[in-house]
């Protein structure tokens, strides 16, 4: 509860509350904070605190208002490897972020030349093609398509569904670790299946990025390419994964 009679002003409590309640995970990196209307009630503090305080903590880059939408708790993007080998639910989950999935399709399919080329297949090859919506938070981060050679992963259609993390499957259950990988980056507008899982506009730009896995013998493990929203997110292209600047998070503007 807020002091009244405090030197400190209301709402610089209400900061340091704020700041308290997401340092414990009463609010997640990525959610969505409640409303001016129910902190006011929950603080017993004026509306006109209520907007000084959430203006001040998104100044400070700790919260951010998305029009139309309300206000989140900022998410410390640390900047994706380009280089890195490392899954998505790790990377995410290492920084303290809460990660989950959604599948969308899961079918077996024939690709085309190209894909069975950088996979090493045949043409007339079995492969599982699965489209996942991976979110941080409760904000969708990335479209996900997977192309997985089913030769290699025995029974791997019955072990995906739901939510899950399709690097910890290969390396837990098949002993398939990514040693290396191949990596493509472009941007291209969203469309409107893309716009609406990503929750963006249609036309919105999105990174592109087509990903062969490698195994440490150069067996391909599969191709991923994934549709990343533009505006929150950045990648770092650094020859060194233990570099301390290649994995600390850092907010670089114009």
């Amino acid at each position: 509860m807020l002091e009244l009679n405090s030197s400190i002003p209301l709402y610089e409590q209400l900061m340091n509350a704020i700041r308290s309640d997401i340092d414990s995970g009463i609010f997640k990196a990525g959610e969505k904070m409640p409303t001016e209307m129910e902190l006011e009630e929950q603080y017993k503090v004026s509306r006109i605190t209520v907007r000084r305080a959430i203006k001040e903590l998104c100044d400070e880059e700790i919260l951010v208002k998305k029009q139309g939408k309300g206000t989140f708790v900022l998410q410390n993007l640390a900047p994706i490897p380009l280089a890195g080998n490392v899954g998505f639910h790790d990377f995410f989950e290492s920084r303290g972020i809460k990660v989950h999935s959604r599948l969308v399709e899961k079918k077996i399919v024939r690709v085309k030349k190209s894909i069975a080329e950088d996979l090493k297949i045949t043409a007339d090859d079995d492969v599982l093609y699965l489209r996942r919506i991976l979110f941080t938070g409760d904000e969708p981060k990335m479209v996900d398509l997977n192309y997985i050679p089913l030769k290699l992963y025995p029974m791997l259609y019955e072990k995906v569904d739901g939510d899950f993390s399709l690097f910890r499957i290969l390396k837990n259950e098949y002993g398939a670790e990514s040693y290396q990988q191949y990596k493509v980056l472009k941007v291209k507008a969203a469309d409107p299946q893309m716009a609406e899982e990503l929750n963006v506009k249609p036309g919105s730009p999105l990174f592109d990025m087509y990903k062969v896995s490698y195994m440490l013998n150069g067996t391909p493990m599969h191709v991923s390419i994934s549709y990343i929203g533009g505006e929150n997110a950045s990648y770092v292209i650094a020859g060194d994964e233990n570099n301390s600047k290649f994995y600390s998070g850092f907010n670089w503007k114009e």
